[in-house]
Order: structure tokens, then sequence, then C-alpha cells
């Protein structure tokens, strides 16, 4: 019954782990990038989000951090 299974399964895992090494790296890292990229965009375009109670500062705005955040999330990935 494993042979059985084992024979269906594997054509089909070396069709998918042909299709997925026929994508390039570069391309990869850029979807990522860009993924990180849009989502910054959306976090600046948002309605300043401030908590409850605080002043207005530079430091209330919580979009600053969020942005910080998908930054270094960037730049850890084209680093590693």
């Amino acid at each position: 019954m494993k042979d059985l299974i084992a024979g269906i399964l594997i054509p089909i895992s070396e069709s998918i782990y042909t299709i997925f090494y026929a994508i390039p790296l570069w391309a990869v890292k850029a979807g990522i990038f860009g993924v990180l990229a849009l989502l910054a965009y959306w976090v600046i375009r948002m309605r300043p989000q401030m908590p409850e109670g605080e002043g207005k500062s530079a430091f209330s705005d919580l979009r600053y951090f969020a942005l910080f955040v998908l930054a270094l999330q960037a730049v850890l990935y084209v680093i590693f």
C-alpha cells in the first residue's frame, strides 16, 4: 500500500520540485521586497494611529513604528 501511494505521489512531487526550482531567486526576493514596499505604502496612507490618552508627539503616531519594522525586515531580507 505504501508503495502504491509513493508511486502516485512521486511524479507530483517531482513536478512541483521542477516548477519551484525554475523560479529564479532574484524574482522571489523582488516579490517579497515588493510586498513589504506595498505594506509600507499602505501604512503611510492610513489615518494617524494615536494611542488613547496620549499627547501629540512625534513618537505617538504608531505608523512610524510600523514603517520602521517593515524597513528593518526589508533590510534584513536583502542582507540575508
